[in-house]
């Protein structure tokens, strides 16, 4: 395959070293995939307005050794309070979540990029600072990028292009990117403050939704970040004007609340776009430059996290020779929709924040005055329910018993099952995924040691092509003294066959990113095949 060939000359660039291209570049260095990270800045930045980590978000990290760090300078929060003309009329919790995560961790974004940063330097990776993206040319193989650092101008040749440098992306604005949507009118503040006087938990945001809109999200160290809507649609606010506006709408939620010691506001107005491609020939978006939406919502930080946890095990197959091109076709159908549905998302929260949205938010406080609409609304802000049914590398096969409220369908994140044990050990669902490959779990009919293995060696030729494949057996009984190898996985609780609603003889499929590619039932080598190939190509 020539473009393979090309690939594992040239590196990838990775242009912008915030969160997502950090993230890239982490699921590309652990890869051993080449590649090259720049960032127009002289250093990583000091301050940015996105601090929540979404538990979807805290799983990858966590998938990446980031948990212990993260967690050191973040500060927890429980769940979301909304207030009206002064008083509590709604609120939701994320006890009940379906991840070892259930709760946002509200950490700057500058913090993320520093955890991130130290991640990639102990793999051997680093980011290249002060060098500018300024243009780029294509050919079918490759890419050259034209990059200009120290008031000089340089050429890279590239295998791929991704453009992670955010909003005013260089790399979309080069290839000429569409970039569909609308501006909003409004001007919108932010700082950080301490607060005396404030008597709400701390581990609750609590958010003045009738407009104009204030919400205090907490942070380490008894500090928070005031988020609010000027209510200046034209020219600018100062910034003590700023600081009294927001001290005023902070006492309609908590009457003794003062601001002490507050930091000068930021100003910035809100868009909602999304490219019409995330790939142009050799060039791929994500994050930011693939995406905009309401930040009062938390998800663009996440959203571009995901992106690139999508996008780095693909990208990092094809430049090891392993998959076709015609993969990151999975990128674009997968990516895009699901980022759709943030930036549709984001539309609807502008409608309810506006000044004639009142029976919007009326609406919104109804629907969370019941279970199913507080179960709704924690499901939503967790990111966990994002899916890729409809995608080209999905699929499933057989008639599926009749699944529990947490069986996960193809194309569904996997959420993760204590209670399994491994070669006598205690060990999680997501301890057993393959960090580079496919990880494939056969849910046998019952069988001796020497039949269960061989159907194992069956599978293993079938997915021969796959050399970073984990495959593991997964029976019901309690180890004992017949323990069958590392291969084996005890279902001792039964929790992964409800996971993965096997109590058919079934196989399954999970892909580096933890979301189910395959489910088919009676379990078969050639289906096995047959999917890798639909694949890799």
């Amino acid at each position: 395959m020539a473009g393979a060939e090309r690939s594992r000359l040239d590196p990838v660039l990775i242009v912008g070293a915030g969160p997502t291209g950090l993230v890239l570049a982490i699921e590309l260095a652990r890869r051993n995939v080449p590649f090259h990270l720049i960032d127009r800045l002289a250093g990583p930045v000091g301050w940015s307005q996105a601090i929540f980590i979404k538990p979807r978000t805290l799983e990858i990290l966590s998938g990446l050794g980031l948990a212990p760090r993260l967690y050191e300078h973040g500060q927890i929060v429980d769940g979301v309070d909304l207030y009206s003309d002064g008083r509590k009329v709604a609120g939701y919790r994320f006890a009940e979540l379906d991840t070892p995560f259930p709760h946002i961790l509200s950490l700057p974004e500058s913090d993320v990029i520093r955890i991130l940063t130290d991640r990639l330097e102990e793999l051997g990776g680093s980011v290249d600072y002060g060098v500018e993206f300024v243009g780029l040319s294509q050919a079918a193989d490759g890419a050259s990028a034209h990059l200009r650092s120290g008031g000089r101008d340089h050429e890279l040749e590239a295998s791929w292009i991704v453009g992670t440098d955010g909003y005013h992306s260089a790399v979309r604005e080069a290839v000429g990117g569409d970039f569909d949507g609308t501006d909003h009118p409004g001007l919108w503040a932010v700082f950080d403050t301490h607060l005396a006087g404030w008597n709400k938990p701390r581990n609750i945001v609590c958010a003045q939704l009738d407009a104009p809109i204030v919400i205090p999200f907490p942070l380490g160290e008894d500090r928070w970040r005031i988020y609010f809507n000027t209510g200046a649609t034209g020219g600018r606010m100062t910034g003590p004007q700023a600081l009294q506006v927001a001290g005023e709408r902070l006492r309609a939620i908590c009457p003794d609340a003062r601001l002490t010691d507050p930091q000068d506001p930021g100003f910035f107005r809100c868009h909602s776009r999304l490219a019409r491609d995330f790939r142009i020939g050799r060039i791929l978006l994500a994050g930011d430059a693939a995406h905009a939406s309401n930040p009062i919502e938390g998800h663009g930080m996440n959203a571009g996290i995901q992106d690139a946890y999508n996008l780095g095990w693909k990208l990092a197959a094809i430049m090891a020779g392993k998959a076709r091109e015609d993969l990151l076709g999975s990128y674009q159908a997968e990516r895009r929709s699901t980022d759709r549905e943030i930036v549709a998302s984001g539309e609807e929260a502008y409608a309810r924040m506006a000044v004639e949205g009142r029976e919007l938010r009326q609406e919104l406080y109804d629907f969370l005055s019941t279970g199913e609409g507080r179960s709704f609304a924690a499901l939503a802000e967790s990111e966990l329910g994002f899916a890729y049914r409809d995608s080209p590398i999905v699929e499933a096969a057989g008639d599926a018993p009749a699944g529990s409220p947490r069986a996960t369908e193809p194309g569904c994140r996997v959420g993760d099952v204590p209670g399994l044990v491994r070669r006598g050990a205690p060990v999680a669902l997501h301890d057993l995924l393959a960090p580079s490959g496919m990880t494939v779990f056969l849910f046998p009919a019952e069988a001796s040691a020497g039949d269960l293995a061989r159907q194992l060696d069956a599978l293993r030729e079938a997915a021969a092509r796959d050399d970073d494949l984990a495959l593991y057996a997964v029976r019901r009984a309690s180890p004992g003294q017949n323990d069958m190898g590392e291969d084996v996985v005890f279902d001792t609780g039964g929790s992964l066959h409800e996971r993965l609603s096997a109590d058919v003889p079934t196989l399954c499929v999970v892909r580096p990113d933890g979301h189910l590619g395959l489910c088919i039932r009676p379990p078969s080598p050639q289906a096995l095949t047959a999917h890798l190939a639909l694949m890799y190509g």
